[in-house]
């Protein structure tokens, strides 16, 4: 799809990127995401893809929680189904963010069942730090998976608030095809990212297992 003039003007900062210019923009207009989340990481990452032209749709019978007013949601908005307030507040935010086929990546807060297309972004805690563990179409779905169900659910508060910043940036990566395709990252306070040791499931783990003598 080419850029319409007022979506060059809207996107012109993210254009100016590198990493991003006039084709990596219309891979986020065209692509889209999922979200799984009543929490303030999960709406604060809606609301940052929504900013930067990723189409976004709720998913699931889900209702807002007390931690999710913020960009997209109000006070007003807690107890309500997400999926109705992402196609009502996602348009009038950006009228390029409405995703009515509910097409593209995931997005969640754990605990989430995982399916369709990839990338795929987790949002999660332990208890003391936030993270993100993501991967792309190339990235080991087993592997991913035997990750996140040894993690909770992601903190609310300011911490969770960083964290949908962070997850928004690692979908938008992920979507223009940067960095890799598997990984995590621990989110630290006060704002300190770390790696993150993922799991391995028995195919990948036997691979890189060097060879007997």
């Amino acid at each position: 799809m080419a850029l319409r003039e007022d979506q060059i003007l809207r996107y012109s900062r993210q254009i100016l990127l590198r990493e991003v210019g006039g084709r990596g923009q219309e891979a986020l207009l065209s692509g889209g995401a999922r979200v799984d989340a009543t929490g303030a990481s999960g709406l604060t990452a809606a609301a940052y893809l929504v900013g930067g032209g990723t189409p976004v749709a709720g998913v699931g019978s889900l209702t807002l929680g007390p931690w999710s007013p913020g960009f997209l949601a109000s006070s007003d908005d807690v107890g309500q189904p997400v999926a109705s307030t992402l196609a009502r507040e996602a348009p009038a935010l950006n009228p390029d963010a409405a995703n009515p086929e509910g097409r593209g990546g995931m997005i969640a807060e754990l605990p989430s069942a995982w399916s369709g297309e990839a990338p795929w972004v987790a949002l999660c805690g332990d208890g003391a730090r936030a993270g993100v563990v993501f991967r792309s179409a190339e990235g080991c779905v087993w592997c991913f998976g035997e990750t996140v169900r040894h993690l909770g659910s992601p903190p609310d508060g300011a911490l969770g608030g960083a964290l949908g910043a962070l997850g928004a940036v690692v979908f938008q990566r992920l979507r223009l095809g940067l960095g890799p395709s598997l990984g995590g990252r621990w989110l630290v306070p006060p704002g300190t990212l770390e790696e993150m040791e993922l799991r391995r499931c028995s195919r990948c783990a036997s691979r890189q297992e060097p060879s007997a003598p």
